[in-house]
């Protein structure tokens, strides 16, 4: 009988609650920061042609809208099964291993509360929104397990549906609805902000500052032409990280592009180190 080579079709990679089918769109990607302050990284498809594919729109095609946000549809079962799925493809990424390398020495720092500003919603109808927002809560848990104490974990995110709410205190956290987690951050807070509103970060830098701000890197600000909004934010922000230490957030794809973690400088110690 003739023999013939037959090669094994390789499965893509799902996540869990995804139909295996997927329309593939091939991009370049560049940060932008808009007129708010914003910063985005934006998907730009390789072809000269500027229009996009109606396949291409279906990508970001939500199950519902709230407030013109477009949502999927998610039972928590779902949401768990997603969750844990990009928590180990972050915890056995190299940019977590970076994270706890970056952290040595911060073990027991004096933070006694985090407050979580801007996750997005582990519903949203894109993809990429979804694992960004999968990934910075699983880099979160890596984050408050160097630190070492049970402290309270705070949660405000406009956009959260109520399974997203349902996760998060299952997961043993406090949600609050906007403004509350403003009037909770402390000089002894850990502030986790990523890729966050420029309105956010300047009611960020009103209140007392925190021990440690994980956000946008605040030379960004400066970089872009800004509206008047988004420059009283880049002076409010300078003015308030002048006394933090900068490290730069390890990278995972595009989740934590330009976040840095302040930690804000022990004062005393720095009184006795002058000449």
């Amino acid at each position: 009988m003739p023999h013939t080579n037959r090669k094994k079709k390789s499965s893509p990679t799902t996540v869990p609650g995804e139909n295996k089918k997927k329309v593939v769109v091939h991009t370049k990607r560049k940060e932008v920061l808009d007129e708010e302050g914003w910063v985005h990284v934006v998907d730009t498809p390789r072809t000269r042609r500027s229009t996009v594919s109606k396949d291409a729109k279906s990508l970001h095609a939500g199950d519902f809208e709230v407030d013109g946000v477009q949502y999927i549809n998610r039972t928590l079962d779902e949401m768990r099964e997603e969750f844990g799925y990009w928590k180990k493809s972050w915890e056995t990424d190299n940019s977590s291993a970076d994270l706890k390398k970056a952290l040595e020495g911060k073990e027991g720092s004096g933070v006694k509360k985090c407050v979580v500003l801007g996750l997005g919603s582990l519903q949203s109808a894109r993809r990429e929104g979804r694992r960004a927002t999968f990934t910075q809560l699983a880099a979160l848990e890596t984050l408050l397990s160097i630190i070492g104490e049970k402290i309270p974990i705070i949660f405000q995110e406009p956009q959260f549906t109520d399974t997203d709410k349902q996760l998060l205190r299952e997961l043993g956290y406090e949600v609050v609805e906007d403004p509350k987690a403003f009037g909770e951050i402390e000089e002894n807070s850990l502030v986790y902000a990523i890729h966050c509103y420029a309105d956010v970060y300047k009611k960020v830098s009103e209140q007392k500052r925190p021990a440690v701000f994980i956000g946008t890197d605040v030379e960004n600000f400066g970089r872009f032409t800004l509206s008047e909004t988004a420059g009283v934010t880049a002076d409010a922000l300078v003015e308030m990280v002048k006394q933090y230490e900068a490290t730069d957030f390890p990278q995972i794809r595009h989740d934590f592009s330009d976040t840095k973690i302040y930690w804000r400088k022990n004062e005393k110690n720095e009184e006795e180190a002058k000449p």
